[in-house]
């Protein structure tokens, strides 16, 4: 299965460092003390980082290793007018996989009319946007790359 996103970008840099830290905890077992440990820090310091939003530059890759979540990069590339597409493998998408891009699909563009409607605030709107946009491309990458797939190791 490939990694792509099915949640909202993030609204703040601080909700971002949460998530993944949040990550960490549920899916790596990695508390904030071992992840400062992991990282060269302090707990202390660590958690200055997340809360005044300024964790060095040389840690942010060392972090997303650590938390094996990527909230942090896509809030800062979406601050950027970017996004960030998982490398597919050029595998045949399955059902499932284009009934999941078909949902996130709506839900941006029912985001975007709630957005117009006026029921809907600008961050959350662009987050979901900035999902359905992830999910296409990585559907386009992974067909420009199909004749050539990856091998599993």
């Amino acid at each position: 299965m490939t990694r792509r996103h099915s949640s909202p970008v993030p609204s703040s840099l601080r909700a971002a460092f949460e998530a993944d830290k949040l990550s960490a905890l549920k899916h790596r077992r990695l508390n904030v003390e071992r992840l400062a440990e992991l990282l060269g820090t302090t707990p202390a310091t660590l958690y200055k980082w997340i809360e005044t939003d300024t964790m060095p530059v040389r840690a942010l890759i060392a972090w997303q290793h650590l938390t094996g979540a990527v909230h942090v990069v896509r809030y800062l590339a979406s601050r950027e007018g970017a996004v960030v597409v998982a490398i597919p493998t050029g595998r045949t998408a399955s059902a499932e996989d284009v009934h999941a891009l078909q949902a996130t699909v709506n839900d941006a563009i029912g985001a975007l009319l709630d957005y117009l409607r006026g029921s809907l605030d600008r961050d959350s709107t662009l987050g979901r946007l900035t999902t359905g946009l992830e999910s296409l491309a990585w559907h386009r990458a992974n067909v420009e790359k199909a004749d050539q797939p990856e091998l599993e190791f």
